[in-house]
């Protein structure tokens, strides 16, 4: 096992036994607030918004290098409901480049790597920050990041989405033989990546 798989492998359980073992164990039904839509706090529903957004940028870096003898596919598609926990794996679990084309269809490539898509995606993104730091109350957010595991989690899943978008543009770029300074921008929560992208365009 590399250095790198070996680094994804203990991070991955790392994560997990937190979850489990570490993280506040109390419930105080903010995931029913989302999931009805019961006037949950605006920065709540920013930040678990943007868990929803994050697995449709990591398709639109991702689906296009799916040739290791291991699917990409199922692991970008399992982040809509466990993000990193579902991602990581692939990192320790992947082997090296197959000889049959990339799995993914080049109509759905052609739609997830459009400037339209990307530029849906930001505006998304940026209304959907203003909404939250405008309208939310930062302090009951932070209240609950101390108190629900479900909150402490999900929090502690969207840096290290946003580590791994960085990640995965430098992975991008030395895998394609076109390493430089651009893994700076994944540090940049979704729109970094999303800039990323429609660089590598031009």
């Amino acid at each position: 096992m590399t250095i790198r798989k070996s680094i994804f492998f203990i991070s991955w359980i790392a994560f997990i036994a937190y979850a489990v073992y570490f993280a506040p164990n109390g419930n105080q039904g903010y995931l029913h607030q989302l999931m009805t839509m019961d006037d949950p706090d605006p920065f709540l529903l920013m930040v678990f918004s943007f868990l929803g957004i994050y697995p449709l940028v990591f398709s639109a870096l991702l689906l296009g290098e799916d040739d290791s003898r291991l699917p990409l596919w199922p692991f970008v598609a399992g982040m809509f409901m466990f993000g990193a926990f579902a991602l990581m794996p692939y990192f320790f679990l992947s082997e090296g480049k197959t000889s049959r084309q990339r799995r993914t269809p080049k109509w759905l490539l052609k739609g997830i790597q459009s400037v339209l898509f990307y530029i849906f995606l930001i505006i998304g993104t940026v209304a959907l920050f203003l909404y939250g730091v405008i309208q939310g109350n930062f302090h009951l957010y932070l209240e609950a990041f101390q108190t629900s595991q479900f909150v402490h989690v999900m929090t502690i899943d969207f840096f290290i989405l946003t580590f791994l978008s960085s990640f995965v543009i430098y992975w991008r770029e030395r895998k394609n033989g076109q390493v430089n300074q651009l893994h700076w921008l994944g540090f940049m929560p979704i729109v970094g990546a999303i800039l990323y992208l429609i660089k590598k365009r031009k």
